[in-house]
């Protein structure tokens, strides 16, 4: 829908005075460059306390690694609702980035010789089953680990899978009645759905429960003291969100969701994620752990799977994780064996992928390398939801214009020339088309109504509401038209 939006509301976006004013403050985004001291971290400081100048970020924290060291750690703002300082030890909320702790659990496994990633899902998980029992026969370990399973990310974001108070068993259940669109192996498609089941198979496969067994064989080993998949609501000085809403930030609690403790529940903080991106760069103290045999030559991504040959000096692998209103990011350069952890308490890419949390860590991370890097620019925050909120207020203002009209429309509309008929009709063609189109926006961003209005009411209530009465008074004048 906002693609449509966007085109319509071009001409009113340029003319109001909001939206210059937005813009004429996001000021220009100019590529810099890093100063050619090794490491200047005072230019990072920089970099972020100009970002968030630009963006409505409360809090962030940072760590930066170098091979087998952590080069520097930082915090920035507040870490939550207290206005507790956000530091390199502050509990905090990881998102996806937990999947990449659940595949290196499997691959450990696999090594060991207590899961085969080419056997089925059913070996681990006999009572898997899809609306298709052929398909969910043959669904294999690697097919999750690669996101290839065919489980769709709409499924995987569905309100069930995400409520605090249903079980594994109750999900499992109702993912039974789901058809997967592609068959098992040929369509990468991002699912929480896959790693979920993962995390199940970590704990069949070894006996122990998903969180004790990560806590003894990553979290003990690596030295990551202050990581945990308890509820972080229990935790002293936790990290909480901030949910923008219409543009702006809005203090958020973000609910906890046991089922899905392999797929996005990990809370860390940056110094612990320092050390397990050493881990990934396969250096210094904690490679000697072995906690996962190297192969042969070459670097591990994200997912733990094994990238052959030499990395080119560009190479940048990277792994973020997000929530309604927090979001992280870890960045890989295996040429030059440096790390970037990076953890806001606020979520940028809602409208725009243009900015996120990537999109720092990257600038952060070239700043290190001596690459070109720019600051965010917040035109490019806020004139997607400068859109918006002038597109909704349009809308609203078109509602309440019409609907004191509507009483004795049929009369007006029975003397009026045929010029104003015919502009009656228009809008009623414009009101139906509005109506149709946000009916249609989730599709066109790959989700479903269920999940915009579980995950975002904010937003989802309003745009269903004036798709409902935009809809019905195109209908009304139709039939009182007609009639």
């Amino acid at each position: 829908m906002f693609i449509l939006l966007k085109a319509i509301m071009k001409a009113i976006i340029a003319i109001s005075p909001i939206a210059i004013l937005i813009l004429s403050l996001a000021g220009p985004v100019e590529p810099a460059h890093a100063q050619s001291t090794s490491y200047d971290f005072s230019e990072v400081d920089a970099y972020i306390d100009e970002t968030m100048r630009r963006l409505p970020i409360k809090g962030l924290t940072l760590a930066i690694v170098k091979g087998d060291q952590i080069l520097y750690l930082q915090g920035y703002g507040t870490a939550n609702a207290h206005g507790d300082p956000a530091t390199p030890q502050t509990p905090w909320p990881m998102g996806s980035v937990t999947k990449s702790f659940t595949a290196l659990a499997i691959r450990q496994l696999a090594v060991a010789g207590k899961v085969n990633l080419d056997a089925p899902l059913q070996v681990y998980l006999p009572e898997f089953r899809l609306a298709d029992q052929h398909v969910a026969a043959i669904i294999t370990i690697r097919e999750l680990l690669d996101h290839t399973s065919g489980i769709s990310k709409q499924e995987g974001e569905a309100p069930y899978l995400n409520s605090p108070t249903t079980t594994f068993a109750e999900d499992l259940a109702r993912l039974a009645g789901y058809h997967p669109i592609y068959p098992p192996g040929e369509h990468y498609e991002y699912s929480n759905w896959n790693y979920v089941l993962l995390g199940q198979v970590v704990s069949r496969a070894s006996g122990q429960p998903y969180a004790e067994y990560v806590q003894e064989n990553v979290f003990a080993p690596l030295e990551m003291s202050h990581s945990t998949f308890a509820d972080f609501h229990s935790l002293p000085h936790t990290a909480t969100g901030n949910l923008i809403a219409f543009g702006l930030p809005v203090p958020y609690d973000e609910k906890h969701v046991p089922a899905m403790v392999g797929a996005g529940y990990l809370t860390s903080t940056s110094e612990d994620v320092a050390h397990y991106l050493s881990l990934l760069l396969g250096q210094g103290q904690y490679h000697s752990k072995s906690l996962l045999p190297a192969g042969g030559q070459g670097s591990y991504g994200p997912m733990w799977h094994w990238i052959p040959g030499s990395p080119t000096p560009d190479t940048v692998y990277g792994l973020s994780g997000g929530l309604n209103s927090i979001s992280t990011t870890c960045l890989l350069y295996p040429q030059q064996e440096v790390g970037v952890v990076l953890l806001l308490n606020t979520r940028l890419d809602v409208l725009s992928s243009e900015v996120s949390s990537y999109d720092i860590a990257l600038g952060i991370g070239n700043i290190i390398i001596h690459f070109p890097y720019h600051i965010p620019s917040s035109g490019a925050f806020y004139t997607p939801w400068a859109i918006a909120d002038v597109s909704i207020a349009l809308f609203i203002a078109i509602i309440i214009w019409q609907a004191p009209r509507l009483k004795g429309w049929r009369n007006r509309y029975q003397s009026a020339r045929f010029s104003t008929k015919v502009l009656a009709w228009l809008g009623i063609v414009l009101n139906l088309l509005v109506c149709v189109g946000i009916l249609y926006f989730p599709t066109l961003v790959n989700t479903r109504w269920n999940s915009l209005l579980f995950f975002r009411p904010d937003f989802g209530i309003p745009l269903i509401t004036i798709a409902t009465l935009l809809g019905a008074i195109g209908l009304y004048k139709v039939v009182r038209s007609l009639i």
